[in-house]
């Protein structure tokens, strides 16, 4: 493999209500659709991506639909793409989270990457999981491939793939118009982004 692009959802509705998805679902709103229109015009100019890897959640599959529009890709669901399982707290705001469970979110702001919600994943769970899809991204014989998939998975995959530390993967930031793209040479990886469809960027967004 030359290249790996790894795509957010477009925007959602609990996105916008500031609501934790987790394993359930929202639609994608109209930005949120623009969004992965924007992101799949970027594919076909810059990647061309021969296999889309997606999340079989409905944001996510609603996304790799609009951007193989343009690509064209062969399209594969992968379980453990799937977004962190937020348990107890899936599907309530942040707001709602923190007048109902005010001790466990101040132990989730503490340390982000190994905290889990009741009933639900942490990072650290999110990197075992996944684990099966890096060894078929080592095997794959497609040039290029795009990940469709979630901004906490985002997070860990970035972390696999570069042999991030959890301080440095909570920093790592990934929007709904973001895209990273990841070059494997000889002499290591290179990451850059664009973000909505902008000129290419070099490096990781990440927290100020």
């Amino acid at each position: 493999m030359r290249e790996l692009f790894i795509v957010r959802h477009g925007e959602t509705e609990w996105n916008v209500a500031n609501r934790l998805q987790g394993r359930l679902d929202s639609p994608l709103t109209a930005r949120g659709k623009q969004q992965a229109d924007r992101n799949g015009r970027l594919l076909f100019e810059v990647g061309q991506v021969n296999e889309l890897w997606v999340s079989p959640s409905g944001r996510t599959l609603d996304t790799a639909r609009i951007i193989n529009t343009h690509v064209q890709a062969k399209l594969q669901r992968f379980e453990e793409l799937m977004e962190r399982d937020a348990g107890d707290w899936s599907g309530k705001t942040v707001t709602e989270i923190e007048a109902s469970f005010p001790s466990a979110w101040a132990e989730r702001q503490a340390d982000a990457y190994r905290f889990r919600a009741p009933g639900g994943e942490n990072l650290q769970d999110m990197l075992v999981r996944v684990k099966p899809v890096l060894t078929a991204l080592q095997h794959s014989s497609a040039d290029s491939i795009a990940l469709i998939t979630h901004g906490l998975m985002s997070k860990v995959l970035v972390q696999a793939l570069l042999d991030l530390e959890p301080a440095e993967t909570v920093t790592l930031r990934h929007p709904n118009n973001l895209v990273y793209r990841l070059t494997f040479k000889a002499a290591g990886i290179e990451t850059h982004y664009f973000l909505d469809g902008s000129e290419e960027i070099e490096g990781l967004l990440r927290l100020p």
